[in-house]
């Protein structure tokens, strides 16, 4: 239980950058998958709105480690 608290601790700044884009692509790529609804739609669809998932609780869950805040 430790390691997992560690690994939500501390998260550099550049990572939020990161997961937030991945969060805006993955929704766009899930909205166009439902949209379009063509071959293997449902998978394409669970995985981009797992991966928009797990991004957003990394926003929302991680402490961000921001240098300026410390002084």
């Amino acid at each position: 239980m430790d390691q997992l608290s560690n690994f939500f601790s501390d998260i550099p700044s550049w990572v939020g950058v990161i997961l937030l884009v991945v969060f805006v692509l993955s929704g766009r790529l899930f909205r166009d998958a439902w949209k379009g609804q063509t071959g293997r739609w449902k998978l394409k669809c669970w995985v981009f709105g797992l991966l928009a998932l797990v991004s957003f609780c990394l926003m929302v869950f991680g402490v961000f480690d921001f240098g300026w805040a410390n002084r």
